[in-house]
């Protein structure tokens, strides 16, 4: 008999977020089918296998997009396409990347063979300097890292040739909120139902036009009955009422590093907490989590532009293209 797994255990075992599964069944990468004596929903084991095959493209940078294309292909025809020009772009990379390199080697020989001059003087003093530099493009000037293929770099990938360069210092007004918290599968889909009946019902975005939408893990990491938890906290004005099952609670605000991401790319907390412990090295910043890994250290997601999602949307969740992802930091003093 073939063995099903739960959205949980398929989340454990790949260590992919449900939130991810979710958004690859909705783009129709994967697929999940419910047994009439079951609750949950399940994949099978060619869902599982399709899952894998997915994970390992997106570790060599193919689009989703891309990957969606060349697994409905019964031929090898997409496929082929796909990796030659990935392939194509890969090698003007690494053209560009060893143009800087002899560029950089050419500039410090100079510099140690005339070290009596003034940088300026010696840097544009070079006609073959001058004319490898004008032959790249700005884009392609971009210092990355050479790229490896072995299992360590695959496994390692979306770490190691990403740069995080759009990381923004924002402050959180304090504010009242609306809490719905659940425990169990699909976690995410249940609280967020329950906030939007909640803010259609009120009508929230004519009471509180600067509404904004908050969530996080809880627990963090999986508790102990194997399920995942999330809570979402939604803005309200202070003197609203909050019926069960939501809570209304305080948030106090503060400051956090900001990322913007595409819904589904959650990969990229690594990244962001990798900026953060930089700068908590390096930088004029430093982190400030809670300590408590139960609610993700402090951190936060915040479902970007709900106001109008949830104006457009008339019934369900709204559906959520942009999120910032939220870790508290402190200026040094």
């Amino acid at each position: 008999m073939e063995e099903l797994l739960t959205v949980s255990q398929v989340s454990n075992k790949f260590n992919v977020s449900t939130r991810m599964l979710r958004y690859y069944e909705k783009l129709g990468l994967i697929s999940s089918t419910k047994k009439s004596d079951y609750a949950y929903r399940m994949f099978d084991n060619d869902n599982l296998i399709r899952l894998n095959q997915i994970l390992i493209l997106r570790k060599l940078q193919i689009s989703l997009k891309e990957i969606k294309l060349i697994l409905d292909d019964k031929t090898a025809v997409n496929a082929i396409s796909i990796f030659e020009k990935n392939l194509s772009s890969l090698n003007a990379e690494a053209k560009s990347i060893d143009t800087v390199r002899t560029i950089i080697m050419k500039l410090l020989y100079n510099l140690k063979n005339q070290m009596g001059l003034p940088v300026k003087n010696v840097l544009l003093n070079d006609n073959e300097i001058i004319q490898l530099a004008n032959s790249l493009s700005v884009s392609s000037t971009e210092i990355q890292k050479e790229r490896k293929i072995s299992m360590q770099e695959l496994e390692n990938a979306e770490k190691n040739i990403n740069k995080m360069t759009d990381v923004r210092i924002v402050h959180l007004p304090s504010a009242t909120v609306a809490a719905a918290h659940f425990v169990g599968d699909n976690p995410e889909d249940k609280v967020g139902l329950m906030i939007s009946d909640f803010a259609r019902e009120n009508k929230l975005w004519e009471k509180y036009p600067g509404l904004r939408l908050y969530g996080f893990n809880h627990p963090n990491p999986v508790d102990e009955s194997g399920y995942h938890g999330y809570e979402m906290w939604i803005t309200i004005p202070d003197d609203m009422e909050v019926k069960p099952p939501l809570v209304k609670k305080q948030f106090k605000g503060g400051t956090y590093a900001a990322h913007m991401i595409q819904m589904g790319n959650f990969h990229e907390w690594a990244w962001l907490d990798q900026w953060v412990r930089e700068s908590t090295m390096n930088g004029e910043y430093a982190y400030c989590g809670s300590g408590v890994p139960e609610n993700m250290f402090g951190s936060l997601e915040e479902h970007l532009n709900y106001h109008d999602h949830i104006i457009e949307t008339k019934k369900g969740e709204p559906e959520t293209t942009q999120l910032d992802l939220l870790i508290p930091v402190v200026k040094k003093k």
